[in-house]
């Protein structure tokens, strides 16, 4: 990670930093461009995106007492609080462009946070599969738990020692960078196997579903599909958003994603907001709890019904048989 250095113009025997925790920059003392950004973040957007991840926190809490998920909205909050705290990190920045410790906090946060969301989609997967049927599974549905959940510690653990090195290496030491690349690449390779267990599923139970005597497709309620829908799209904004990740530290903080603002809040801070939100539409207890029973109440009645129909039909037809 460099350092660079701005002579003052004042005094030439007096040099100012511009990046690192001895930084003396300013402002004042030298142009933004200096800074290892190379731009001052928007004030107005920083404070809206805190405004929103504060939404969807207290949603998505309400949500977790509503429905008793506590995990999923534990997940959840955890998260919308790390985006929160990273983008104060952010206004720091925009305060001095130059301030070690608002790098610092953005950097860590927000590269970290959607790793808490990505644990509460893992567990969720289990979730839908042991409600729709976990006869379509190709593996036990508890593996979604025990083996993505793991990675995505692994996953957290990279990128938390990637930020905590960047807050020490200076110069040509880029290993913080590297770690945090390591991070992000492990956890888009744990989403995309993720993803396509999902999608396997989800073929299997459509054929699974076929080959029942009895239609089950009234379990399959609209809230369901709802959920169906807003899940899959978190998965794909997050996605979409590590892709970026990997891309702007693949150039390194020299590179010229890093110092592109534009792009980071479409890819990285649009895209983490969109997911989150769509995760409140898809909260598992709005899909499921409470509607469970009902659900299964109405597909035996269902199945009642029809035995019910089929043995009076039986039971005419051996009448008749017996008069004739």
């Amino acid at each position: 990670m460099s350092s660079p250095e701005v002579t003052g113009q004042n005094d030439p025997s007096q040099y100012l930093v511009s990046f690192g925790p001895d930084a003396n920059c300013t402002l004042a003392l030298c142009p933004v461009e200096a800074s290892l950004q190379g731009y001052r973040p928007t004030l107005s957007v920083q404070i809206a995106f805190i405004a929103l991840f504060g939404v969807s926190m207290f949603i998505h809490l309400a949500q977790g007492i509503r429905y008793h998920t506590w995990f999923f909205a534990s997940m959840m909050a955890v998260g919308c609080i790390g985006e929160m705290i990273g983008y104060a990190g952010r206004i720091l920045l925009y305060q001095n462009p130059f301030s070690f410790n608002g790098f610092i906090i953005e950097i860590c946060c927000i590269t970290i946070s959607p790793v808490f969301f990505a644990a509460a989609i893992y567990v969720t997967l289990a979730r839908v599969s042991n409600f729709l049927g976990s006869e379509a599974c190709r593996f036990p549905a508890k593996i979604y738990v025990w083996v993505f959940v793991p990675c995505d510690i692994l996953s957290l653990i990279l990128q938390s020692v990637g930020g905590a090195l960047s807050s020490t290496s200076v110069g040509s030491d880029k290993s913080g960078e590297y770690i945090t690349l390591a991070g992000l690449a492990f956890q888009v390779f744990t989403l995309t196997v993720f993803t396509a267990m999902a999608l396997d599923y989800l073929f299997r139970y459509i054929s699974y579903r076929k080959s029942q005597q009895v239609d089950q497709r009234q379990i399959l309620s609209m809230r369901l599909k709802i959920f169906g829908v807003f899940f899959s799209a978190s998965i794909l904004f997050i996605l979409i958003r590590c892709g970026y990740r990997i891309a702007e530290l693949g150039q390194g903080y020299e590179g010229s994603l890093f110092h592109e603002e534009g792009l980071f809040i479409g890819l990285e801070s649009v895209m983490v907001i969109l997911a989150v939100f769509a995760l409140n539409i898809a909260q598992p207890g709005f899909a499921f709890q409470n509607h469970t029973q009902k659900a299964d109440t109405t597909y035996s009645n269902k199945v009642e019904h029809e035995l019910s129909s089929q043995q009076k039909a039986s039971k005419v037809r051996e009448a008749t048989l017996t008069q004739e």
